[in-house]
């Protein structure tokens, strides 16, 4: 693995690091599975440590940090939204807004950014520009405008499609900017949020749940891109921004990234334990909806212990299996 530091403050250095041999990920003390990161520092924007900082990758659902940025561009917290059909049929993760039913701005961002919800992402996508791929089009020229000169994008959620791709050091550059925007810094901050109906939301990020450290961030994952993830940490006068892609175990790869980074910033904190993995999260209510899917998942289990143990044991392992994909996607 080969890593890039941050730039010498002497020429002769620079040379040096040139002539020398790559770094290896031993050799920075990091071991991790991602493809591509970047540390970036969150005052300065200066790039303190990267691997495979502009490789082209998928950038999964940390692509809605981009979408909620241009949505704040074009409208209102307050804006009304009627869902259309469209909408409303994007696949899964998702809340499961109904057509024609009608949301704010805001309850839309907060579904957006906390839950992951791809069918937010497309209502949102055809209020400003018509279309989700008109919109993905805008948004493309936007992030270009704003510095990510090598991000493509053909969704406005991070489903996998073709020639849609972002690399991590313009994950970096935009989440910091995103920052600057408070509306959008308090959304990706708040642990729970409730929306009409009932339907309180829990942000994906877990981070928010297991260490001051973290300040705002967006998780993401499908089959293709892995697990991809940006987020701010801080410790005292000290903020980093961390954009990871292609990783087979964000939490793990992140944690040693982060205590990396404040290390580079000239500041301790203590190892962080394994607790990401760790949480458990209790049942809330979410409302009418999740009441109804909750009485036909119970009446799916019924109908599959009726049909007798030789037909409900493949049942319970297929069942499974579907539903760890869900929520691979959605974390």
């Amino acid at each position: 693995m080969k890593l890039s530091l941050k730039k010498p403050a002497l020429a002769g250095a620079l040379a040096f690091l040139l002539l020398a041999p790559a770094l290896t990920a031993g050799a920075a003390g990091l071991d991790i599975t991602a493809r591509s990161f970047v540390i970036m520092d969150a005052k300065t924007g200066e790039v303190l440590l990267s691997y495979n900082p502009q490789v082209f990758l998928p950038p999964a659902s940390t692509l809605k940090v981009m979408t909620a940025m241009y949505v704040l561009d074009h409208l209102k917290l307050d804006d009304k939204i009627t869902v259309s059909a469209t909408a409303a049929a994007a696949p899964a993760s998702k809340i499961a807004i109904k057509a024609g039913e009608v949301y704010t701005v805001e309850e839309l961002l907060y579904a957006l950014m906390l839950s992951s919800a791809n069918d937010a992402a497309r209502a949102l996508a055809e209020r400003v520009s018509g279309s989700e791929e008109a919109f993905a089009r805008d948004l493309t020229k936007q992030v270009r405008q704003w510095g990510a000169y090598r991000t493509t994008l053909a969704t406005a959620n991070g489903l996998p499609a073709d020639n849609q791709f972002s690399t991590a050091q313009d994950l970096a550059l935009l989440f910091r900017k995103a920052m600057d925007t408070p509306e959008l810094a308090k959304i990706m901050s708040t642990k729970y949020h409730t929306i009409q109906g009932g339907r309180e939301l829990r942000n994906h990020n877990r981070f928010l749940f297991t260490t001051p450290l973290a300040v705002a961030g967006k998780t993401g994952f499908t089959k293709a891109s892995k697990h991809t993830f940006v987020g701010l940490f801080k410790k005292d006068d000290k903020a980093i921004i961390i954009s990871l892609l292609g990783s087979q175990q964000k939490w793990a790869d992140l944690r040693p990234l982060i205590e990396k980074g404040f290390e580079l910033e000239g500041v301790h904190i203590a190892k962080l334990p394994p607790a990401e993995e760790k949480l458990r999260f209790a049942k809330r209510h979410m409302g009418k909806i999740a009441a109804v899917a909750e009485g036909k998942s119970k009446m799916r289990r019924q109908i599959r212990v009726a049909q007798g143990s030789a037909a409900s044991v493949p049942g319970k392992k297929k069942g499974y299996k579907k539903k760890a994909r869900v929520q691979a996607q959605e974390e």
